[in-house]
């Protein structure tokens, strides 16, 4: 159903878009029209404009011309990635078929202390990953089990998790590892929060653009995360995020912080929340733009502000170069007073 609802919202929009060819002109091969293209498929679907106080039209002004002036395909996508990266999302992108060019912040680029060997040599008894390979799981203890999710890439194995709690049946209480997770599919990501979901709740919002305007959007569409798989998973669970989980990883977080079992510990998420839209041009190049913005219960934007842990934990490369684990040992010790 809510993948469903996304893709009919964002049919309307395309429908938006396409109904005015004076608004978005068919791109033919020059610098212009490429340059054109790209500015006006943002122009009409790209959804943070008003949120992050962009004047689109001021930015063609300043760039088309650099765009037309361009003597090389390599300097065309520098031009156009450079007013791209401008927008500071990191769901916005250039892809060509000698470079991608996509935004990354300082703390993008910043080293965190995480490093799963570590845990599978230092804390568990033991990993195991299950069949399909996409969650590694064991014990920190005799009542305390571990699973952790790299990525919400693909479809269709939220069934893992279920796996991985059978195995896990005599664990009384859990940790769940997102950290580093850059996302994936939303739906996935939603399913296997609803392992540990007693009853439907709502977890957030999102506006989808649609219309011309930079401020069209529909009302707000809330999003639900309900009771999933054979069987649900009712003692207290800590899920560990830090400052590189992002996208699909932070519904997850979403959905999973709005159960009443849940605590997140670690550190503030990426911020990264825009369900982009791919595009193709017809020499080949794609990119992709946000189209909706995506809201807390509470209806706060946290795109470029992240969403913060109920309990904030200070990890730092010292900590792992001593073989160390501040946030995980934080949750271990927050679970034996449950």
């Amino acid at each position: 159903m809510r993948f469903a609802r996304i893709v009919a919202a964002l049919a309307i929009g395309c429908a938006a878009a396409c109904a005015d060819p004076t608004l978005a002109p068919k791109p033919g091969g020059s610098n212009a029209a490429i340059f054109d293209a790209v500015w006006h498929d943002f122009d009409l679907n790209y959804s943070f404009f008003a949120f992050k106080g962009v004047n689109w039209d001021s930015v063609r002004t300043a760039v088309r011309p650099r765009a037309i002036a361009a003597t090389s395909d390599d300097e065309l996508a520098r031009v156009i990635g450079g007013m791209l990266m401008s927008l500071h999302d990191r769901h916005v992108l250039l892809a060509t078929p000698t470079r991608t060019i996509s935004y990354q912040s300082a703390t993008d680029l910043a080293p965190v202390a995480f490093n799963p060997v570590l845990i599978d040599d230092d804390y568990l008894r033991g990993t195991t990953v299950t069949a399909g390979g996409h969650i590694v799981y064991g014990m920190l203890g005799p009542t305390v089990g571990y699973l952790r999710i790299p990525s919400f890439e693909g479809q269709g194995w939220a069934g893992e998790a279920d796996e991985a709690l059978t195995v896990l049946g005599a664990a009384r209480a859990l940790v769940i590892d997102v950290r580093d997770n850059g996302g994936g599919t939303e739906q996935l990501a939603v399913q296997i929060a609803g392992r540990f979901a007693s009853t439907s709740r709502v977890f957030g919002y999102v506006r989808i653009r649609n219309g011309p305007r930079h401020d069209d959007f529909t009302n707000y569409i809330p999003e639900t995360v309900d009771p999933a798989g054979p069987r649900q998973f009712r003692g207290p669970v800590v899920v560990l995020t830090n400052r590189k989980v992002y996208s699909s990883a932070e519904d997850f977080v979403l959905a999973a912080r709005a159960l009443s079992s849940v605590t997140v510990v670690g550190d503030t998420t990426a911020g990264a929340s825009g369900n982009p839209l791919v595009r193709e041009l017809p020499n080949g190049w794609t990119f992709e733009l946000s189209t909706w913005i995506e809201y807390t219960p509470a209806k706060q934007a946290f795109e470029n502000i992240g969403l913060p842990p109920d309990v904030y934990v200070d990890a730092r490369m010292t900590d792992l170069t001593a073989g160390r684990d501040p946030i995980l040992e934080a949750a271990v010790r927050r679970l034996a007073t449950q």
